[in-house]
């Protein structure tokens, strides 16, 4: 017979729910449910076995993740998902057994998806939570387990830090440029293992003056806190230096930068711009989103650039209503709910999707830059 446990965050802490579970080694599912976010954390024994945002399937919060990463493309994973349906497998084992990634890379994802999940509800005032005790199929290894206790004493401890990080290292849009070594770092961290000093320098690396913090973040494989306070360490050393909006604005080429698609929330529609040929496209890609129609016949180079170009925009409407929604667009009406204005994509790069509340924040590769004098 199944126990089920419920309440309200204001009368019952997410600390004292998870160490109940924890001190009784329960095996189930917690169900916490704040105003515009779900999350669901299972539990094997008293052992956190994952935890994640809800979304249209289990483990999309992991997929998307994988795509962030750079570890999965955003037409990988839609291609692998068209498989779930019907079917009893997860999107993980599904990814690791057509070799798409490796179960060590799986493995480290869900463990950064659960720690950034946890990390994020220790810090929620309010909401409801409903824990049903029932068995928990995984296949995860014991020692890929998280002690409920022990993440729960890491998470406050996180929570407590976080307060005192610089903002802006906080902050997702934040862009760095280096000012000085990384040898600043290391020297001040002599005892830390090699092993994370090496994960330091990555994050480090990955910093130019272009790409906002959350891209870098996700490009590290960090999880939100651990790289908020190395870059918050590489700022007080005087290592990195915080790139004013002024100077980005003053150096950007006139490109359209991010579109914001957030659930059903009502956004104008400005999908006039777009041809008929990429309109019948985007239905058509509902289907197929991987395969693109012919070009044009005849040997006109201007009308298979237009054409090429509104291929690649269709497909990105269709990506980003995809995941805007959890499904794909089953006609041009479907894409009245996104704000769409004229999309950019650089040779090569594909659009970057993150999962923020009941919507997804769409953004651009990479701004395209003027070089400042004297850069040519």
């Amino acid at each position: 017979m199944s126990v089920a446990l419920h309440g309200n965050l204001r009368d019952f802490g997410i600390g004292e729910v998870f160490q109940l579970i924890g001190q009784q080694q329960k095996t189930g599912f917690l169900e916490v449910e704040g105003q515009d976010e779900r999350i669901r954390v299972a539990f094997d024994r008293g052992a956190v076995v994952w935890a994640e945002t809800t979304g249209p399937y289990d483990q999309a919060a992991v997929g998307d993740r994988l795509v962030r990463a750079g570890l999965l493309t955003p037409e990988r994973l839609t291609y692998f998902e068209s498989d779930l349906a019907g079917s009893d497998d997860n999107l993980g084992d599904t990814l690791v057994r057509e070799g798409a990634i490796s179960a060590e890379a799986l493995n480290s994802v869900i463990t950064l998806v659960t720690r950034d999940t946890i990390f994020g509800l220790l810090r929620w005032r309010a909401g409801s939570f409903h824990f049903t005790s029932k068995p928990v199929i995984h296949r995860r290894d014991a020692s890929d387990l998280l002690p409920a206790e022990q993440i729960l004493m890491d998470g406050l401890r996180m929570v407590d830090e976080w307060q005192m990080l610089d903002p802006s290292a906080t902050r997702d849009e934040t862009v760095y440029r280096r000012t000085g070594s990384f040898d600043l770092y290391r020297a001040a961290h002599r005892d830390e293992r090699p092993e994370r000093l090496a994960v330091a320098e990555r994050l480090f690396l990955l910093i130019d003056g272009r790409l906002p913090n959350r891209r870098i973040v996700d490009l590290s494989r960090l999880g939100t806190f651990e790289a908020a306070s190395v870059l918050s360490g590489l700022l007080r050393l005087g290592a990195l230096e915080v790139v004013e909006q002024a100077q980005l604005t003053r150096r950007r080429r006139p490109v359209p930068g991010a579109l914001r698609a957030a659930g059903l929330s009502g956004l104008a529609s400005a999908l006039a711009v777009v041809p008929f040929v990429a309109l019948v496209l985007v239905a058509w890609l509902a289907a197929r989103p991987l395969v693109a129609p012919p070009a044009p016949l005849g040997g006109d180079p201007v009308a298979q650039a237009d054409h090429a170009y509104e291929v690649v925009r269709a497909r990105q409407l269709a990506l980003a209503y995809r995941y805007a929604q959890g499904r794909w667009p089953a006609g041009l009406g479907d894409l009245e709910a996104l704000e769409a204005p004229r999309l950019a994509v650089p040779p090569g790069g594909s659009y970057y999707f993150r999962q923020h509340g009941d919507g997804v924040v769409v953004l651009a590769p990479q701004p395209t830059l003027e070089p400042e004098p004297g850069e040519r």
